[in-house]
């Protein structure tokens, strides 16, 4: 089978008036001022977020920018796709999916047993589980061949997301289901190319990532040589870090057949049934600072997907530096923040697989897009102070209601299994949009040298007002057997006294009324 990923029209993606295609990648900005591809259109959700990594990695490599006023150049007037195919072209023998070379992130050759298609794709049941009978919300035997398109994707997104599959199976580059976070635009910047462009680091700053003197290809793009057991940053050029190769996978191409793709429903004469994977692939040493994550600063690491999805309370640490967290945001976010002017509407896009840990089993994968509003540089240390107290409070009054909701609905709340974080999740998803109209404000106020109290007021009301209401929703919906009316008008009142308390209104900056004679005297012996 021969498949070259330069070559072939292979990736899904839908144009503004909703015409769906497939392109190669150099097609971009195919019509663009007629109309352009606005969106990737792949048949599953990790499957795009791998794809969009696929062609900013395949732009970063090969047309980067020499400087800034390249890059806004370019925002505005993207390259012709002559341009783009003459730029990947120069690594092209490096996109093979098939033939007898070397082929896209593939061994040269295996002599283990050969497994289904399905298990390439995360999220399947792994063999454990079907031993087990265990398969019982994502069934086996689901999917039995795909198209080489799909296959291409698979194997993408199995190599940036891998987790610990067992011993000798590693992790990706980043670890186990690495939270990805890119800038994406509004109504003026909302193409594909866009989308690309705007995660596109200078080349100067690129090529300092890493050891821009790894200049063999295999250091680049490692498929392409003897795999190595273990890398350092010194050990790769910066490319590699978007085309890591952590599992050791190679696709069966001996019994090809036609018919119907299980993942995306087109029809193919090449479709694949069955891959090979070896154990001992390579391992990547910490830190490996990849450009598109957010990275702890304490662990060396890059930041996982974790459970109860993504929302604005990551805000401190994808957006802004997380000093108390340890967290500092992705490359490219923190290069786009000197780069946004004014008048530009953006957002920022993140997602990842959550997997449990240490065990190669995804639990979900978790995406959404927040906005990202321009504030002026004599402001932003302000700002950014103040929407991290904005978001402590938040944590702080969250708790409180997991925590009062248990007093009211347990005698021993201490000795109750479980983490009860549905509470939280309701929380946070209910008090977003007031988030974000909050920080709208918050920034109106700052760029007028307004005190901005009423709107951190605000904020505290809403907040409290919000765990008032998810406590009365729920306090009397607790084990029968357990319900006391007493203990559960003791625990409102307490979650009331906490959240107007002096620890919250410190982090807002708010007047901590003094305690009346009457109150001190109560407390007197």
């Amino acid at each position: 089978m021969q498949f070259n990923l330069i070559d072939e029209e292979w990736i899904p993606v839908k144009r503004r008036d909703g015409t769906e295609t497939r392109i190669t990648p150099w097609q971009v900005t195919d019509g663009f001022a007629e109309n352009p591809i606005v969106s990737l259109n792949a048949p599953r959700p990790d499957f795009n977020g791998s794809l969009i990594q696929f062609l900013i990695g395949l732009v970063q490599t090969t047309f980067a920018p020499a400087h800034p006023i390249e890059w806004k150049q370019k925002l505005k007037t993207p390259p012709s796709p002559n341009q783009l195919k003459d730029a990947f072209m120069t690594v092209q023998p490096a996109f093979e999916l098939g033939g007898d070379k070397a082929r896209f992130m593939q061994i040269a050759d295996s002599v283990s047993e050969m497994e289904s298609i399905e298990s390439l794709l995360i999220g399947t049941p792994g063999q454990k589980t079907c031993e087990d009978n265990k398969d019982h919300f994502v069934k086996r035997n689901q999917i039995s061949a795909i198209c080489p398109s799909c296959s291409a994707s698979a194997i993408f997104t199995l190599h940036c997301n891998a987790s610990a599959g067992g011993r000798g199976y590693m992790t990706s580059l980043r670890g186990g289901g690495p939270l990805t976070t890119l800038i994406i635009g509004d109504e003026r910047f909302d193409s594909l190319w866009h989308t690309i462009w705007l995660n596109v680091l200078d080349n100067r700053i690129f090529l300092n990532l890493c050891n821009s003197n790894k200049n063999a290809i295999e250091e680049s793009f490692p498929w392409m040589g003897n795999i190595k057991a273990k890398l350092t940053e010194q050990d790769i050029h910066p490319s590699q870090y978007y085309w890591a190769m952590p599992r050791r996978v190679r696709l069966y191409l001996g019994n090809l057949i036609s018919g119907i793709c299980d993942v995306c429903s087109k029809d193919s004469g090449e479709l694949i049934s069955k891959y090979q994977e070896e154990p001992n692939g390579t391992k990547y040493v910490e830190p490996m600072k990849h450009p598109l994550s957010p990275f702890n600063t304490k662990s060396t690491k890059a930041v996982l997907t974790q459970p109860g999805g993504l929302g604005y309370r990551h805000w401190l640490g994808l957006v802004t530096l997380d000093t108390t967290g340890g967290k500092e945001p992705a490359r490219v976010v923190h290069e786009f923040i000197d780069r946004q002017e004014s008048n530009w509407e953006f957002r920022l896009w993140a997602f990842g697989y959550d997997f449990v840990p240490k065990q190669d089993k995804a639990r979900c994968w978790y995406e959404a897009k927040m906005p990202l509003n321009y504030v002026a540089a004599s402001i932003r240390g302000e700002y950014e102070q103040l929407v991290a107290n904005l978001i402590k409070s938040s944590t702080e009054i969250a708790g409180n209601a997991r925590s009062a909701i248990k007093e009211a609905w347990f005698r021993r709340p201490g000795e109750v299994k479980g983490d009860m974080f549905f509470v939280d999740s309701m929380f946070w998803q209910n008090t977003e949009s007031i988030f974000y109209e909050t920080l709208s404000r918050l920034k109106i106020m700052l760029e007028s040298s307004s005190d901005s109290i009423v709107v951190r007021s605000a904020w505290h009301k809403a907040l409290c007002d919000e765990a008032l209401r998810i406590f009365d929703m729920l306090a009397w919906n607790g084990p029968v057997e357990d319900t006391d009316p007493k203990r559960i008008v003791i625990a409102r009142k307490e979650l009331q006294t906490y959240n107007n308390g002096k620890k919250i209104k410190e982090l807002l900056g708010l007047p901590i009324p003094k305690k009346s004679t009457k109150e001190k005297k109560k407390k007197l012996p």
